[in-house]
């Protein structure tokens, strides 16, 4: 008698384990995708890049804030994202220049807020920056990527720098 009670005290915990686990761990469905299913967009206002596995804010600082943002500026505004949970998260980060360098891809044609060509998927709204401040720095600069032209990377100014955009990401 004790081994059926014992059993079905077993099947009940596995049960609760698994719907638990089935509430609480399920993964979030996409409400868009690249056509190369590369990209996948969330109701959350992240994107996810299945390739690197970095989680992306969809809209940049500018398209959130229409405005500029110096390095210091930026690194506040990470700060004021993981204070505020932004979509659930409290490890919102400038990117390195690797992880930016990983946006831009020749073969992809959005629009940026002047109306001019950027090599990042559609998948991002058009309207965006031409770069993004990155956390390496080095004294009174630090490197932001271009999504323009030929991509690459330059040490900008960290207060009047010329390349004054930024997206967050998380791992």
């Amino acid at each position: 008698m004790s081994l059926r009670i014992t059993t079905k005290v077993a099947v009940g915990i596995c049960f609760l384990i698994m719907l638990f686990s089935a509430n609480v761990w399920a993964e979030k469905e996409p409400i868009a995708e690249s056509a190369d299913k590369r990209f996948a967009n969330f109701a959350d206002s992240t994107t996810l890049d299945r390739k690197t596995g970095l989680l992306w804010m969809t809209k940049d600082y500018w398209q959130m804030k229409t405005k500029w943002v110096n390095w210091f500026e930026a690194n506040e505004f990470a700060q004021r994202m993981n204070n505020k949970d932004f979509a659930d998260y409290q490890d919102w980060r400038l990117p390195t220049p690797e992880e930016a360098a990983t946006l831009y891809d020749r073969r992809k044609r959005n629009v940026d807020k002047d109306g001019d060509k950027i090599f990042i998927d559609t998948i991002f709204p058009k309207g965006a920056g031409w770069s993004t401040w990155t956390s390496k720095e080095k004294r009174g600069k630090a490197i932001a990527v271009s999504f323009k032209d030929e991509g690459g990377q330059a040490y900008q100014d960290k207060i009047a720098g010329t390349d004054a955009f930024l997206r967050l990401v998380r791992r």
